[in-house]
């Protein structure tokens, strides 16, 4: 598995560090021009950060359609016979395109804030470090910190899963499908089965109405939320009673919608790894 995801490496870094050095080649015209010319704002000034931010968006859209192409490309053309034929199972080969391509979403996302906050330092002095210093000392005064980094995780996680569920509904679309013309139809089926999935959480939500509050771990119900309306403020995420729940001083996940999307992401990688290793006839 190593050894593959080195040739995944050598197959796709001349592209992403294009990429990244768009994205940091653009966000440095964009500070560069506001240092500079924010007193004396003009029509081709305007243009250029107009240009420069479609560049910075264009690239970052670029990557996700290329890392969801390298997989597409071993089930749809030639170098697909290559890969199959090696010694390695279905659940190594997912798992390689989805380490390297969270790996390069990770340094594109990582290169972009870095260097940013970094070309701010140079631009405009202490000033950002003290931006972001008092932005995190206003976060920590709301009690907002623990429910930041539980937000941090549970996106991470959501963009694993969505890369899976894509992976999933492309090998699905060939397996079923098999037809080059139409290989485009596995974003139907994403849409389809990511919208299900959407469901299918809010139910299992409503159906166990539980929660892990994960300042100490302790599980709480529905009647403990409510007892605590009258008197604090509260904030719900999702549909009542929500797939999570945070007050001034609790901040609580919904043990079925944790279960329910953990088992959905092991089925689907599963999933994805039988599909193929066993189905996939080139």
């Amino acid at each position: 598995m190593r050894k593959y995801m080195k040739y995944e490496l050598k197959g796709t870094y001349r592209f992403m560090l294009a990429i990244i050095l768009v994205v940091l080649v653009a966000t440095s015209g964009i500070q560069i021009y506001t240092s500079n010319m924010l007193d004396q704002p003009s029509a081709p000034g305007g243009i250029f950060m107009a240009l420069m931010g479609f560049a910075v968006f264009g690239a970052f859209i670029a990557s996700i359609f290329y890392l969801i192409g390298n997989f597409r490309k071993e089930l749809y053309e030639d170098r697909g016979y290559l890969t199959f034929t090696l010694p390695l199972s279905g659940n190594q080969i997912l798992g390689a395109k989805t380490i390297i391509a969270l790996m390069w979403s990770a340094l594109l996302v990582i290169s972009f804030l870095v260097y940013n906050i970094l070309l701010a330092r140079i631009l405009h002095g202490e000033v950002i470090f003290t931006v972001i210093r008092e932005g995190f000392q206003y976060i920590s005064s709301l009690n907002l910190d623990t429910a930041l980094t539980v937000y941090l995780i549970v996106f991470i996680f959501s963009v694993i899963t969505t890369l899976l569920l894509i992976y999933f509904s492309i090998a699905l679309s060939r397996v079923t499908i098999g037809n080059k013309k139409i290989g485009s139809i596995w974003v139907i089926v994403f849409l389809v089965l990511n919208s299900l999935i959407g469901l299918l959480s809010i139910k299992v939500a409503e159906l166990i109405p539980f929660y892990i509050d994960i300042s100490n771990f302790s599980i709480i119900t529905e009647s403990d939320f409510v007892r605590n309306l009258g008197n604090i403020e509260s904030h719900i995420v999702g549909n009542y009673p929500g797939m999570a729940i945070f007050t001034s001083d609790m901040f609580a996940l919904n043990v079925g919608f944790i279960l329910f999307n953990i088992l959905v992401a092991i089925g689907i990688y599963m999933g994805t790894s039988y599909l193929i290793e066993k189905k996939v006839d080139l």
